[in-house]
């Protein structure tokens, strides 16, 4: 492995520390969740703005784009897949790297059963002869039955930061699985961290850093804080 190839894979070791990337392939419905910048700096043609102002600073929405993936193309980081939706009539196509920063979630809807690699011949079909035969095989079914997360408890999000080796971009993927309490992770069960870890690629990371531990000796603390609060009244 050359200098190129080793700085590759630290970045998509780094993309892929944030959100995870399905299995997928030509044929499959995905749903790709595109972060889009907003707000930012005013038009500079603006002379209502004043000189002094400072700039606002930009904010993040997510827009969903759904399709078909009619093809897969590259390898490593420069990956990419060209997904085709129908917008009122018209056919839509869209090409997204697979590690790009501006993707925030790819999750399959769908896998289809097709025979080729690329599905350009979707171009010219409409109606019922555009549409792909779902996949029923032992793959399939084991796939879609792949952990999808638990079941969302009550209550508030609490800081799962507080925990050593969680940042802020970790905390939030696992919130999209439904675990945003530390007492969720301080009752984390073998089966749990093996299906967490598997599911965010975290190779390992829950073990090594104790994150168990760390999140039943918080919930000891905040126990002990609040017995004497309760003793007072």
């Amino acid at each position: 492995m050359n200098i190129i190839q080793e700085l590759e894979q630290e970045q998509i070791s780094a993309i892929l520390a944030k959100r995870g990337v399905p299995e997928f392939g030509p044929g499959d419905t995905v749903k790709v969740m595109v972060k889009v910048i907003e707000g930012g700096e005013a038009d500079p043609k603006d002379k209502k703005k004043k000189k002094d102002a400072k700039p606002a600073a930009p904010t993040f929405r997510l827009q969903a784009y759904e399709g078909v993936v009619i093809a897969r193309d590259g390898g490593g980081i420069n990956e990419s897949f060209t997904v085709r939706k129908i917008s009122y009539g018209e056919g839509v196509e869209r090409v997204f790297p697979i590690y790009s920063p501006f993707i925030a979630e790819i999750e399959v809807v769908r896998r289809g059963k097709v025979r080729r690699a690329k599905l350009y011949y979707l171009r010219g079909r409409r109606g019922k002869s555009a549409r792909i035969v779902e996949r029923s095989d032992a793959r399939a079914r084991r796939l879609n039955a792949a952990w999808k997360g638990f079941k969302k408890p009550k209550g508030e999000a609490e800081d799962l930061t507080q925990i050593k080796g969680i940042d802020a971009d970790l905390a939030a993927r696992l919130k999209q699985l439904n675990c945003f309490k530390i007492e969720q992770v301080a009752n984390f069960s073998d089966e749990d961290i093996a299906n967490v870890d598997e599911a965010l690629k975290l190779g390992g990371r829950i073990e090594k850093q104790d994150w168990v531990g760390q999140a039943q000796k918080l919930v000891a603390t905040a126990a002990v804080a609040e017995a004497p609060a309760e003793e007072a009244k």
